[in-house]
């Protein structure tokens, strides 16, 4: 366990916050604790895991709803008025190991899935609370964007399922879960894939005119059959083969159309109304997150091990490994479906310029799980909602709720929320600061939108 308080010398946090390793395995995890900036002893605790698979925490931290954020020429940091802290304690991890500062022993593998990624996390938090105990008496929260619609579900579902351990098999402490949150999240691949119709060909606020014309998108349409048969068969009898095989022909006749045309210079999936500033996920304030980190002066402080090569803010080999272990293809609404029936509530919210984890596709499988409140939850309308911007109060999207106890045994509702955010694309945090932070913040009081 190596841990260090650090100053407001990196990140002007304006609150205590540390930073070290954590060993899971053999495997080394790096971590970024802020504590909140209202009241730490009773402010809530939240994990935030960044996508990919295989990019760093600190994207998260230092892009998007960190205290701090990476400055226009990368040679230091910013306050950050809309920071997630502000009533909230935050974890930022790099997982798995492999990703950014985290880093595994010799003869120790990368993890190549999330389930075996989210029972590292789950022992990293052991140790977490060992050595911050006052924090397991607070509520405690995981979010996370993109990949992380497999990761969060995965770690939460570990969470509760050691929870439930007789207590005599239990060695470690229950951890106080109460809810999940994920932002534009890669969650059913099949319906992913399926949401590049609406996205691409129809219209919505900040985008006039379709993305694509009609002979794109009758080309999607007449594809789609295929491809949601082809990725059914994957999901009922989930064989590599199978699936890349289904993948492959989604890819190629549907997602290639857009996809191949983005890199630097062209269209960015992650907001279709932008163009790609750089090759390596469209943003150029990840690199500048990356060599501001990558100095020796901001290694030194951080005491970044010397296992640790050059930090990188996407470790294409983990990528590559999640690809060949076929959790690329999984669908981890059955997770989400399993936090439902366990009393854990689950906010599903999204950017609507978003393509690579888009609103449609996402409302899609929301409305699929089978659960108590299905039926309650889809035959609600989507209605707006309201938050605070430049002083202004002002239509921020559309949303739908249901709390609904999951069966005869459960002691209180679960609560499922899904909400879409006009004008902001796969990072809301970054296209919609003030917004989302009222977002969160009512969501962890337990408040209405």
């Amino acid at each position: 366990m190596r841990i260090r308080e650090q100053s407001s010398s990196l990140c002007d946090t304006e609150s205590k916050q540390y930073t070290g390793w954590l060993e899971a395995k053999g495997k080394h995890l790096f971590f970024w604790y802020v504590e909140s900036l209202s009241d730490p002893q009773n402010d809530p605790l939240n994990l935030w895991m960044t996508g990919g698979p295989g990019c760093s925490g600190l994207i998260g931290m230092m892009m998007e709803l960190g205290p701090c954020l990476i400055n226009e020429d990368g040679s230091g940091t910013r306050r950050n008025p809309f920071s997630w802290t502000a009533n909230a304690s935050m974890i930022f991890i790099d997982q798995p190991a492999g990703t950014g500062f985290s880093y595994v022993d010799e003869g120790v593998e990368m993890p190549s899935d999330s389930f075996t990624a989210a029972e590292d996390v789950h022992i990293f938090l052991q140790i977490f609370y060992s050595a911050f105990p006052h924090l397991s008496s607070l509520p405690f929260h995981i979010s996370g964007e993109s990949y992380g619609g497999h990761y969060v579900p995965t770690v939460a579902a570990e969470i509760v399922r050691y929870n439930k351990l007789d207590p005599g098999l239990r060695a470690g402490l229950k951890i106080p879960l109460k809810s999940v949150m994920i932002g534009d999240g890669f969650v059913s691949p099949l319906d992913t894939t399926y949401g590049y119709y609406d996205t691409l060909c129809t219209t919505k606020p900040g985008v006039d005119t379709p993305i694509f014309n009609e002979t794109r998108c009758t080309q999607i349409r007449e594809a789609l059959p295929r491809c949601v048969s082809l990725h059914e068969s994957c999901y009922q009898n989930p064989d590599p083969i199978l699936c890349h095989a289904a993948d492959s022909f989604c890819s190629g006749q549907i997602r290639a159309l857009f996809d191949n045309e983005t890199g630097e210079g062209g269209r960015d999936p992650f907001d279709i109304t932008r163009t790609c500033e750089v090759d390596q996920l469209c943003y150029t304030g990840v690199l500048r997150i990356q060599d501001y980190v990558n100095e020796p002066s901001i290694r030194d402080v951080l005491g970044v091990p010397k296992q640790v090569g050059n930090f990188t803010v996407l470790n294409e080999e983990i990528q590559d490994l999640f690809g060949q272990g076929n959790d690329l293809y999984v669908n981890t609404a059955r997770e989400i479906l399993f936090l439902l029936e366990n009393e854990v509530d689950v906010l599903i919210y999204n950017g609507n310029l978003d393509l690579a984890c888009n609103t449609a596709g996402n409302l899609r499988w929301t409305e699929r799980v089978a659960w108590a409140g299905q039926a309650d939850f889809v035959s609600q309308d989507m209605r707006v909602w309201h938050a605070p911007k430049d002083g202004k109060t002002i239509e921020a999207g559309t949303m739908k709720e249901v709390a609904v106890k999951a069966n005869s045994q459960s002691k209180k509702p679960s609560r499922f929320s899904f909400v879409t955010v006009d004008r902001a694309g796969h990072m809301v945090p970054l296209d919609q600061p003030e917004i989302s932070l009222h977002l969160i913040n009512t969501w962890l009081i337990g408040g209405e939108l």
